[in-house]
């Protein structure tokens, strides 16, 4: 009689398995249905991988963006720039100076299509997207020392992106 099993345990034993089912359909949903809100604001692909652009000479920025044409000659004292060439890529989006012969000043506009979030400027920029700012107000976001690079900024118009700035190895 002690191994017997009630039938008010038998019916203990079924919602319990239910029960547990529930739960693991709900963790399903969770992790592989239901995307975070981080997730869908991330860029939706990667503009400019800056590792590749940033510190490299015209021949190497012009095997990643393209054919580039020159815009003008660009003049900073205290950059040691005195007539530094500023190239023009991918339709007017993408200008570079190029500072002691490396991509130094790269600036990208045209992004009005983006939302004004870190982990949008540094996901288009293929950068780690979790690193905050080191100052951030309505209309500007700057990241100073990043990584290798000087400084990166984005500038915003009405929430979203109006263009960024990056600054090489110059200040």
């Amino acid at each position: 009689m002690e191994n017997e099993i009630t039938p008010t345990r038998k019916k203990w034993y079924k919602w319990r398995f239910i029960g547990l089912a529930i739960v693991a359909f709900a963790i399903f949903i969770k992790f592989f249905v239901m995307k975070d809100e981080e997730d869908e604001t991330l860029a939706p692909i990667v503009l400019v991988d800056l590792s590749k652009v940033a510190f490299k000479s015209e021949k190497e920025v012009e095997a990643v963006l393209g054919k580039g044409s020159l815009d003008s000659y660009w003049r900073d004292a205290k950059a040691g720039c005195d007539k530094c060439p500023k190239m023009i890529y991918r339709e007017g989006k993408i200008e570079i100076i190029y500072i002691n012969e490396i991509a130094d000043r790269i600036t990208i506009t045209d992004l009005s299509d983006f939302d004004f979030k870190n982990n949008v400027v540094l996901g288009m920029l293929n950068l780690k997207r979790d690193i905050e700012p080191t100052f951030e107000n309505d209309d500007v976001m700057r990241w100073d020392n990043y990584e290798k690079y000087t400084e990166i900024a984005a500038f915003a118009k009405k929430d979203k992106i109006d263009y960024l700035l990056i600054k090489s190895k110059s200040k």
